[in-house]
């Protein structure tokens, strides 16, 4: 289960049991928790794989077919053709995947600078009436 990337909690509810136990059940035997560590690395390493391409982008391959409809209404399949499509690098993973990477040199982070003003000075407004005349 933790291969396919469930949690603590969904590997318990598949027990029936709660999380606490399966936190018991990983101290009292080793063998236990590291196939959960080694399942849950496995699903994260997948997971870091699909980050990678889609921010390099990659190429698949798509089956396409045609339908042959006969004029007594039957159909069969006609020609199949495989051809490969580029999908591009997307933006968003990029950015996460640099905010991330990068996070200790802060080179890539989205974060704001704000400093602190110590004295902020008084603005004075002056506002003046205008004549009951319209001037």
């Amino acid at each position: 289960m933790a291969i396919k990337g469930a949690t603590d909690q969904e590997i318990a509810d598949a027990f029936g049991v709660s999380r606490m136990t399966i936190n018991r059940w990983k101290k009292k035997y080793p063998e236990f928790a590291a196939s959960l560590s080694n399942g849950k690395k496995a699903a994260d390493a997948r997971v870091e794989k699909s980050l990678f391409d889609r921010c390099i982008g990659y190429e698949v391959e798509e089956e396409e077919k045609t339908i042959d409809v006969h004029k007594d209404g039957t159909s069969k399949i006609g020609t199949i053709r495989t051809r490969k499509k580029k999908i591009l690098p997307d933006v968003m993973a990029i950015m996460y995947w640099l905010n991330n990477r990068s996070r200790d040199t802060g080179e890539w982070a989205q974060m704001q600078n704000i400093k602190k003003q110590e004295k902020v000075e008084p603005v004075s407004f002056t506002f003046e009436r205008g004549h009951d005349d319209g001037t």
